[in-house]
């Protein structure tokens, strides 16, 4: 399958539906302002997320796959890490929607980046440039672990989504305690079922730190001044700093980008090795939660 996209959302001839508008977005009412992503070109849709062009500075991003706590984080990290550059935050909301696993269909509107999607010019890429890239990325997630937290999770609450939480997310993580019996249960299941050593050792979590979750060409954007952007924050979370690294190794479009980033920041082949060996519980097992933390999430009778 391809992505959709309307090539009028690239044209700077368009007549975008905001341009010329002066209502501010903070005070539309928010089915006017879905109203008008209806009405816009489509710059990218795929696997339920579509992100259309509002005017020639801002875009509209939504699907059920899209949650307002995206717009919390990176309003947060707007505000938090000046030197990380990404798209800025104007406005974020969710609908209740029930037919969406998690029940809402998101809206976050954003900047528009005029800039180059790495995923289609990588390979095309000279080492050196390529060599330039990373060291421009590895510089921001480093500052994104600059800060440590004692609570984990997602930023302003909600479900961990990305590849070490299962294709159904996990969570929340209200504790550290919290996390850590989840994620020591996935590596006890592991072990059980044969998808881990028996001697791995329990997970230890020290402190945590904020991580982007999905690093790849297809969340990077190159601006006219060759400086690297960092989009789609879906999987951003506080989680423990090994977290990043494994993500990224296990992004399978691009292993040379992974090869060129992973020694540039956090990666502890140790605990890199206890994480890896939580998967086979993390995704084969998804449903299964120790005791008192079943207990105290079940709703059903």
């Amino acid at each position: 399958m391809e992505p959709i996209v309307d090539p009028a959302a690239r044209n700077p001839s368009t007549k975008f539906p905001l341009d010329g508008l002066t209502v501010a977005i903070s005070s539309m009412p928010q089915e006017t302002l879905i109203a008008y992503g209806r009405a816009a070109p489509v710059l990218h849709s795929f696997g339920g997320v579509e992100v259309v062009r509002l005017s020639h500075n801002l875009i509209i991003k939504s699907g059920a796959g899209v949650l307002a706590s995206e717009g919390e984080t990176m309003r947060y990290v707007m505000t938090t890490f000046p030197e990380v550059r990404l798209p800025r935050v104007y406005r974020y909301f969710n609908f209740d929607c029930p037919f969406s696993y998690f029940g809402v269909k998101g809206y976050i509107v954003m900047d528009y980046l005029d800039g180059l999607s790495l995923d289609s010019c990588w390979d095309q890429l000279s080492h050196e440039a390529q060599k330039n890239i990373v060291t421009q990325v590895a510089a921001m997630v480093n500052q994104l672990q600059s800060i440590h937290s004692g609570i984990p999770g997602v930023i302003g609450g909600g479900i961990s989504r990305g590849i070490w939480f299962s294709d159904y997310g996990a969570g929340p993580f209200t504790t550290k305690e919290v996390f850590g019996k989840w994620i020591n249960w996935k590596l006890g299941l592991s072990k059980y079922y044969g998808g881990a050593a028996a001697d791995v050792p329990q997970i230890e979590y020290h402190h945590f730190v904020l991580i982007h979750g999905d690093l790849s060409p297809g969340n990077l954007i190159l601006d006219a001044d060759n400086q690297v952007w960092l989009i789609d924050w879906g999987c951003a979370g506080v989680y423990l700093p090994i977290f990043e690294a494994a993500s990224l190794k296990h992004q399978v479009q691009f292993p040379n980008f992974a090869q060129l980033l992973l020694p540039l920041i956090y990666n502890h082949a140790d605990e890199l090795a206890q994480l890896e060996s939580c998967s086979y519980g993390i995704k084969h097992v998804v449903f299964s939660l120790p005791p008192e933390i079943a207990s105290a999430d079940r709703t059903d009778p």
